[in-house]
């Protein structure tokens, strides 16, 4: 690669930097954990505030925050949908995943009440190609809900590892209680240092639940 693509491609990615408003933490050497939010539109008013309040402080390697990238707030399409890697906010994404070259990745959604059935239905892979989504505590208030899933179709063959890519899904309408649980399950993998060090202590504190979602995405991957 010649000196002057080099160059393009590093003002690229600081221009992006601007753009997503992306914050970097540096601790000692270690691994690198991607923290991305808002993948399409209307996730911003519930996603944005989390992370803005979410101050990690990893002990060893890095912590990206990457509020959005869905610049123009334009898609909205599901990201288990084919269709989505057509879309600039994948391209972006793309770009950001080839630049940063995460070791876990944790994608922060945002869901609508109304598609909790969907999105937690026992059958979700058989119908979508993809887990259900598990609760980490089984609430009678969606809103307390804060569900965990693995990789979107695109990113499955990239991230087989357990635990090496998270899906978080809050209501868009969550509660106090929710942003508590989301905010320290977002803690437990800032300051693990490993997928299966991740794993473990979400195993510890959400037994039945972390079952059910390790034998969904064995099954997955």
């Amino acid at each position: 690669m010649t000196i002057n693509k080099i160059e393009n491609l590093n003002n690229e990615i600081e221009n992006l930097k601007r753009k997503l408003k992306i914050k970097e933490y540096h601790a000692d050497k270690g691994i690198v954990r991607l923290i991305i939010g808002e993948m399409h539109r209307q996730e911003r008013e519930a996603t944005w505030p989390i992370l803005e309040e979410f101050k990690p402080k990893p002990l060893k390697g890095s912590v990206i925050i990457v509020p959005t990238v869905d610049i123009e707030g334009k898609v909205n399409i599901s990201v288990i949908n084919p269709k989505y890697t057509e879309t600039p906010a994948y391209k972006t994404y793309c770009k950001i995943l080839e630049h940063y070259k995460p070791d876990i990745v944790v994608e922060l959604h945002a869901f609508n009440s109304k598609f909790y059935q969907s999105l937690t239905d026992p059958h979700r892979l058989e119908k979508k190609g993809v887990p259900s989504l598990i609760p980490y505590e089984e609430q009678p208030a969606i809103e307390d809900q804060v569900l965990h899933g693995g990789p979107p179709p695109y990113a499955k063959n990239k991230f087989r590892e357990h635990g090496s890519y998270i899906t978080l899904e809050i209501s868009r309408n969550y509660t106090e209680k929710a942003k508590k649980t989301l905010l320290s399950i977002l803690d437990i993998i800032v300051k693990s240092d490993s997928p299966q060090e991740i794993i473990c202590k979400l195993t510890e504190r959400y037994p039945e639940s972390m079952k059910k979602a390790k034998e969904l995405l064995y099954k997955y991957l």
